[in-house]
C-alpha cells in the first residue's frame, strides 16, 4: 500500500504529493528492527498548486477499519505505538508553487515493546480555513509505515457473530440470493489474510452451496466486517451455514484454521402454499366425494325400502 488519501475536501489550487525520500522504487516505509533500535529516514513533499503550501508533517497510528482500509488516527487523537516512536525534525513546512522537498524524521523502537507488527503512517496535513465557511477542514494525504519488531511472532484470526438471512422464497421453482455476515477479528501480533469459504445447506446436508473469497490484510488488535452475498439457496425453514478459514502472515506464514456454524430459518413459501393447495384439494375432493358415497346410499336404501314394502293400487 502506498500513499493513503484521507478523508478531505479538496481546493482548486491545493495540491501536493508524497513519496519515500530516497529510493524511488518505495511506494510506503517498511522496517524489520529489533526493540531499542532507531532509523533516520526522510518523506518526500512536493508542492504541485498554484500557491504556497504550508503543511504539518507527523506520524500516527493505524487500524484496520471495519471495511478493511488502513485508518489513520486524527491529529486530535493520541498514538499509542508509531505515532509516539516518530520524531519529525521539521513537523510544519511551508512549499512554494512547484517546490520539493524532503522532511526528515528518526523511528525509536522502544526497548521494552512487545514482538509484533505495528501500522501507521506518516501524514502531510493541509488545514482549509476558508473565511466563507466556520468548519476547518484537514485535508490530509498519507503514506504507510508498517514496522516489525523482531520475537515470537503469531498467526491467528477468529470469526464471531456469524449471521445469516435469505429472502422468502416465493417462487418453488428458483432459488433464493442469502446475505451472510460475520466479524474477523486479528487477536494474533502479525498482520494476517486469508481465504474463507462460506458454506449452507439444509437438514442432512441438503441443498448444499458454498463460495469462497479473500479477506482483506487486518492489523492485529483490528476487526474487519465480513459480508458476502450467497446465490443458489433453496429455502429449507431451518439451515446451516459455516464460514472456515485459512489465516497466513503477509510473509505466507500458516497459522491453524478457524470455523465458526450457526442455524437460520429460512421460509420456502411457494412449496409452503403449493402444499397447502394439494392438502386442501385432497381435503375438499375426499368431502365430495363422502357426500356422494352419502348420497347414494341414501338413494339405495330408499330402493330397497320399495322392494320390501310395495305399494298396493286397487
Amino acid at each position: 500500500m502506498g500513499a493513503i488519501s484521507l478523508p478531505a475536501a479538496q481546493a482548486d489550487d491545493i495540491s501536493w504529493g508524497i513519496n519515500p525520500g530516497g529510493d524511488e522504487e518505495r511506494s510506503s516505509f517498511s522496517y524489520e528492527l529489533e526493540a531499542g533500535d532507531e532509523v533516520k529516514d526522510s518523506f518526500e513533499i512536493t508542492n504541485y498548486g498554484t500557491a504556497p503550501l504550508e503543511l504539518s508533517v507527523y506520524g500516527a497510528d493505524g487500524s484496520t477499519s471495519s471495511n478493511g482500509a488502513l485508518e489513520l488516527l486524527p491529529a486530535s487523537e493520541t498514538s499509542s505505538y508509531i505515532g509516539q516512536w516518530l520524531k519529525v525534525e521539521d513537523p510544519q513546512i511551508t512549499l512554494a508553487a512547484g517546490e520539493e522537498t524532503e522532511v526528515g524524521f528518526t523511528l525509536s523502537i522502544p526497548s521494552d515493546v512487545a514482538p509484533g507488527d505495528y501500522v501507521g503512517g506518516m501524514i502531510s496535513s493541509y488545514i482549509n480555513s476558508n473565511a466563507r465557511s466556520t468548519v476547518a477542514v484537514d485535508q490530509r494525504l498519507a503514506t504507510q509505515l508498517a514496522v516489525r519488531v523482531a520475537g515470537e511472532g503469531a498467526v491467528s484470526l477468529s470469526l464471531v457473530d456469524i449471521q445469516a438471512q435469505t429472502p422468502i422464497g416465493w417462487n418453488p421453482f428458483a432459488p433464493v440470493e442469502g446475505t451472510v455476515t460475520a466479524t474477523l477479528a486479528n487477536d494474533g501480533n502479525l498482520r494476517a489474510r486469508g481465504t474463507y469459504t462460506v458454506t449452507i445447506s439444509g437438514p442432512f446436508g441438503l441443498g448444499k452451496t458454498s463460495q469462497s473469497f479473500e479477506s482483506e490484510e487486518t492489523i492485529p488488535g483490528s476487526t474487519v466486517k465480513i459480508s458476502q452475498h450467497i446465490p443458489g439457496i433453496w429455502p429449507m425453514f431451518w439451515q446451516k451455514v459455516e464460514v472456515s478459514m485459512t489465516p497466513v502472515g503477509i510473509d505466507s506464514l500458516p497459522a491453524k484454521p478457524i470455523n465458526a456454524t450457526t442455524t437460520f430459518w429460512s421460509v420456502p413459501a411457494g412449496w409452503t402454499v403449493a402444499l397447502l393447495l394439494i392438502i386442501a384439494a385432497a381435503i375438499t375432493s375426499g368431502i365430495i366425494r363422502a357426500r356422494g358415497y352419502e348420497y347414494y346410499d341414501d338413494e339405495g336404501a330408499d330402493e330397497l325400502k320399495s322392494e320390501k314394502n310395495p305399494t298396493s293400487i286397487t
